[in-house]
């Protein structure tokens, strides 16, 4: 798999990323990567998010503000495909495993090209 090629540059990299696998037709796409910059700053593992769903619950615990960023996701994507954007970026609050609330940008492409049918999402720190 091509993710274990990746995965030293994907760790030395100061931002935290996870690598998610598009399985389409499911919309539960599982995590198949969190480089420890990730585990660093917000602390969850893949054990802790192994797909969409857990990290959805996880890291928005309020189910009113899950519905906020799942609304504002929806817009940002629908603006994405409008304008020929292959990426979707937001600022979003997440609940971290021991740091609480932190707030980050969060920047997800939605083909990455060095490995078919996966996804990368970075999260930068504000």
């Amino acid at each position: 798999m091509q993710i274990d090629i990746l995965s030293p540059f994907f760790n030395m990299l100061p931002t935290p990323i996870v690598v998610l696998h598009n399985s389409q037709p499911s919309l539960n796409h599982p995590f198949v990567f969190i480089n420890q910059r990730f585990v660093d700053v917000i602390g969850w593992t893949l054990e802790d998010i192994p797909d969409k769903d857990h990290w959805w619950v996880t890291v928005y615990p309020n189910e009113d503000y899950q519905k906020v960023v799942a609304r504002q996701w929806e817009l940002e994507m629908l603006s994405a495909q409008e304008t020929g954007k292959n990426f979707v970026t937001m600022q979003v609050n997440i609940t971290t495993k021991h740091k609480g609330v932190r707030r980050f940008n969060v920047f997800t492409q939605f083909d990455f090209v060095l490995i078919p049918d996966h996804y990368i999402v970075v999260f930068e720190p504000l």
